[in-house]
């Protein structure tokens, strides 16, 4: 399991517990810390009894993370790797299952879980036509799960890959620093012909707890990153991604949100100027 700590440790505390609680696979759990303060490990004391913590302070972004985590857990001899929010709770076994399921579809880049948010069931994130790439034929998915289509993205909230996936598809994309990295890897997958498959099975996630729903932060980083991904999808289509940026700022303004019209504006001209990265304004 790798987590991507940062926040409040108590966050990360509750989801390392409940998998110590109700998984019942063997497992060990990394934490990478992204701080913003010290005392993580401390706080994850007695939380776990196979718990590594790989401090970060300088807080990389999440994909980073991840990759770090990753490959830390793929040096100590692992086959496969589940990628959990910090702020994300398991209610039930969940790894043998996607264990099992990876082992008989070896062909399946990513397998991830739907959401509760709030008791609300969250699935597959869709993407508006530009995001979509060549659909290709896939045998029927195993019974308790679909595979997606090429206009959605698996959430970063609960991932599985494997070993060998992993060596085919690569890190996770590290230039967006927070959000849609999850959608980027998934194109990536989807370019190359592999299924991506959304189990029924659901795990506890109340997006937007660690870095606020409607924060400046999350506004800032998720205009910017949706016009990043098109440039990235697109590199030509330039009147688009300003037609993209009108769009959202008019949104703004006509639904009363005139707090969050500042960081729409700066997400947009990052995102225009293909500025990536931590941005120190946020």
């Amino acid at each position: 399991m790798v987590l991507v700590h940062y926040g409040e440790p108590a966050t990360t505390r509750r989801c390392v517990a409940a998998l110590a609680a109700r998984e019942t696979a063997p497992h060990a759990v990394i934490v990478v810390d992204h701080g913003p303060d010290e005392g993580l490990a401390a706080a994850l004391v007695g939380s776990h009894p196979a718990l590594t913590v790989l401090a970060a302070h300088d807080n990389p972004g999440f994909g980073a993370g991840c990759n770090r985590g990753a490959v830390w857990a793929f040096g100590q001899g692992t086959e496969g790797v589940w990628f959990l929010n910090n702020d994300a709770v398991i209610e039930a076994p969940l790894l043998q299952e996607l264990q099992d399921l990876a082992h008989r579809h070896p062909e399946v880049a990513l397998w991830a879980h739907t959401q509760l948010d709030q008791g609300r069931p969250i699935g597959a994130d869709r993407h508006p036509v530009w995001y979509e790439a060549s659909a290709t034929p896939h045998p029927a998915p195993p019974p308790g799960c679909r595979f997606l289509s090429p206009r959605e993205s698996l959430s970063g909230a609960s991932l599985f890959i494997t070993r060998e996936q992993w060596q085919r598809l690569g890190p996770w994309p590290e230039a967006f620093f927070l959000y849609y990295e999850d959608a980027a890897y998934c194109q990536r997958a989807h370019r190359l012909g592999a299924p991506l498959a959304l189990l029924d099975r659901s795990i506890r996630h109340d997006r937007g707890t660690t870095t606020g729903r409607r924060s400046p932060l999350t506004v800032f980083y998720g205009v910017r990153n949706r016009l990043l991904l098109h440039r990235d999808l697109h590199p030509a289509a330039w009147v688009a991604r300003l037609g993209m940026s009108l769009d959202l700022l008019q949104k703004r303004f006509f639904q009363f949100r005139w707090g969050l019209l500042r960081p729409t504006w700066d997400g947009i001209r990052a995102g225009l100027r293909n500025q990536r990265g931590r941005d120190s304004r946020y």
